[in-house]
């Protein structure tokens, strides 16, 4: 079935521009080649890759998720899924990319119709950039803080606590909640005790919500600006200008350090962490699988959203990184490399992070399923809580929030690349010499954007965009990649690219997973999705009705212009084709779509 529906498609395709014609087309074109920068050294753009793919999902997101599907036994579909949804998009946006040397706006040549994906992609960038750095002002804050003599997360009696703030949850009931610990018969006991001893009342959990954030009281109340974070925030956006001063070239020295030290310090941490009562007991907890999770379709479902926004498809960030490679090195190795990497991490980072998770049990006499916490609480209130107890608690603490930081950085670098990228080819006369202005330019507004985030209401706007911003755009954005790659331009056609690169054609196994597996599945979970949707909450905070609609309206955005540009990129050839034969020749590659210059 593949071989001839591939076949209807390049044929099709062919009829009208045949391969040799084509690629002759390409290659005697009168003008000068476009002359474009490249990674100074491939381990430049692996680091960059990696670095990228690691993000605070991985670190932060993962061991959470993991707990709640079946701990080792969500490994299984987790891996699964890897290798049939995550690499397939991983190498595709990589091999277009790479072959032509566009970005993720002018990737799109290949099939014009469809070029307002690569916009969306572009607009997903530009969303996520405002509120996301400020996983990045957050840490720098934590820095500082972490300098003071004593932390100020580990004591009460500051001007931000409360009069339910507690150093240690065995004062709030005594002994008892450790002596039931002890006792399994009697884990629902010490799990509804817990409950009256919310993480809310804990001195991290008060310095993180009303140090910290100063939160208000609900959406509509925006509050004061906070200027602390504004501050870090500012910060923020100067390494990520500095970091990319040239673009990938500056970028490509800069994560020697921020890809790298991570790895450093998450292993300087795991170690002695394992020296503390309960860490073994956390990572026992960890690895022994609960099987019967299984049989539940929302466990394969997190763990292909989980592997989707791990890896990072559909964000343009994967694409425009590859665009900068050289002609003919190696893609499928590299893709192959950076994602084993990447969720290798993830699942590293679920050893450190139950470990910690083991020493807070035991200390707390909590069970560990029950103070396992995702996104900011586990960074920001359950691992500064943890680190807090181990010998020289501000090194341990300054050392964990660089790690988050630099974490941080490398997702952040490709995120601003992407949208200086498509605005530089797609004026390259005008901003090509001017990239310097073009980032600054960019990281100022994205700066001034985010200022309405660092308010005390910020919380629960950054809770809502996080919430709905990638959970549309992206993984509709795969789908359609698929369809455009295997059954618009064809698989054959995409094969004989990749001959042209490395010698030799692509696998049948990629082929099917493009052409079918891959898209099937997203669009599966996608579905469910969907059916499953939950609007957002901020603890115990409901959000108002209205903020559905703002919501939907941010998830949607992203896919606005693949109408409107279908619409107008058959209204250029319809002055003097019919409609049926402008949309034919808007499914075909256009003029400007050829192999990049080889180096």
């Amino acid at each position: 079935m593949l071989t001839m529906a591939s076949k209807e498609s390049s044929e099709t395709n062919d009829e009208a521009i045949p391969m040799t014609e084509f690629r002759c087309q390409r290659r005697d074109r009168s003008e000068p080649p476009r002359r474009r920068e490249t990674w100074s050294r491939h381990l430049d753009y692996m680091l960059t890759m990696v670095g990228y793919s690691i993000s605070l999902g991985n670190l932060l997101r993962f061991p959470y998720i993991c707990n709640r599907n079946g701990r080792g036994a969500f490994l299984i579909p987790f891996i699964l899924l890897l290798l049939i949804t995550g690499f397939p998009a991983f190498f595709l946006e990589s091999i277009l990319s790479q072959f032509s040397g566009k970005g993720a706006k002018q990737v799109w040549s290949f099939c014009p119709l469809f070029k307002g994906i690569g916009v969306g992609a572009v607009i997903v960038a530009c969303s996520y950039m405002p509120y996301y750095t400020l996983y990045l002002a957050w840490p720098i804050y934590y820095m500082v803080k972490s300098c003071s003599s004593v932390l100020p997360w580990t004591t009460c009696g500051n001007s931000w606590n409360t009069d339910l703030c507690v150093e240690d949850v065995n004062t709030v009931y005594g002994s008892n909640v450790t002596t039931l610990a002890g006792n399994t018969s009697n884990i629902a006991t010490t799990a509804k005790l817990w409950e009256n001893v919310t993480l809310a009342h804990t001195a991290a959990e008060e310095f993180w919500q009303y140090n910290v954030l100063r939160v208000s009281t609900g959406l509509e109340d925006v509050g004061s600006v906070q200027w602390h974070t504004v501050g870090c925030l500012f910060g923020s956006y100067v390494l990520i200008f500095l970091c990319l001063l040239r673009g990938i070239r500056s970028a490509g020295k800069a994560v020697y350090v921020t890809a790298l030290l991570p790895y450093i310090l998450l292993v300087s941490i795991f170690i002695p962490t394992l020296m503390q009562p309960g860490a073994i007991d956390g990572l026992h907890f960890y690895i022994v699988p609960d099987f019967s999770k299984l049989l539940d379709i929302q466990v394969w479902l997190e763990a292909c959203l989980q592997v989707f926004y791990s890896l990072g498809p559909g964000f343009g960030m994967i694409g425009t990184a590859a665009s900068y490679k050289t002609f003919h090195e190696p893609c499928l190795r590299d893709c192959l490399i950076v994602t084993i990497v990447s969720e290798g991490t993830s699942i590293f980072s679920g050893l450190v992070t139950f470990a910690t998770l083991g020493v807070m049990s035991r200390k707390s006499g909590v069970p560990i399923e029950t103070v396992v916490s995702s996104g900011p609480g586990l960074g920001f209130v359950t691992y500064p809580e943890t680190l807090a107890q181990l010998p020289l608690p501000q090194l341990w603490s300054f050392l964990f929030f660089l790690m988050l930081l630099t974490v941080g950085l490398d997702s952040q670098f490709m995120g601003v690349e992407v949208v200086i990228t498509a605005l530089v080819d797609q004026y390259p006369q005008q901003l090509g010499k001017r990239r310097i202005l073009v980032t600054g330019g960019y990281c100022v507004i994205a700066f001034l954007l985010g200022i309405i985030f660092c308010t005390q209401g910020g919380p629960y706007m950054f809770q809502l965009v996080d919430w709905y911003v990638v959970s549309l755009g992206p993984i509709v954005i795969c789908i359609l990649e698929c369809v455009a790659l295997a059954w618009i331009y064809g698989i054959r056609r995409i094969s004989s690219d990749a001959q042209m690169m490395f010698g030799k054609q692509l696998a049948m196994p990629v082929k099917i997973l493009w052409a079918f597996v891959t898209p099937a599945i997203l669009m599966t979970a996608f579905i469910f999705t969907l059916l499953r949707y939950q609007p957002p909450t901020y603890g115990k905070y409901e959000f108002p009705s209205y903020a559905s609609t703002i919501g939907w309206f941010i998830a949607v955005l992203p896919l606005l212009p693949i109408p409107v540009y279908m619409v107008i990129t058959v209204r250029t050839h319809m002055a003097t084709n019919s409609l049926k034969k402008s949309i034919q020749i808007a499914l075909r590659p256009d003029a400007d779509w050829r192999p990049a210059t080889s180096n």
